[in-house]
């Protein structure tokens, strides 16, 4: 969870250009900053104190790695396509005009 709203406070930022109001607060960014590293210290602390082989502790962390990055991918590609889904909205709606035409 906290790794999807670090993508959205670092992605939301960007888009605002540091320059116009931005969409997040400081205290919120540090938020999300924070609980996704000790969301990601948490599992690694637990994983290194696993009672089991080498092999065992680095398959899980190999595998939470892999799932803290799809995270990044999936909010990603999700906030893209529903950017491109209201982008393609607005171009498939018919503009109407208020212009007086006339006829010669």
């Amino acid at each position: 969870m906290s790794a999807f709203v670090l993508q959205k406070v670092i992605r939301d930022n960007l888009e605002d250009g540091y320059e116009s109001r931005k969409r997040n607060t400081s205290a919120f960014t540090f938020l999300a900053w924070s609980s996704f590293a000790l969301a990601l210290l948490g599992m690694f602390i637990g994983i290194i104190n696993l009672d089991q082989i080498l092999s065992v502790k680095g398959y899980y962390a190999v595998t939470a790695l892999f799932l803290t990055m799809s995270s990044f991918v999936l909010q990603k590609t999700v906030r893209d396509n529903n950017d491109d889904d209201a982008l393609t909205s607005s171009v498939n709606t018919p503009f109407h005009s208020n212009e007086i035409k006339v006829e010669e």
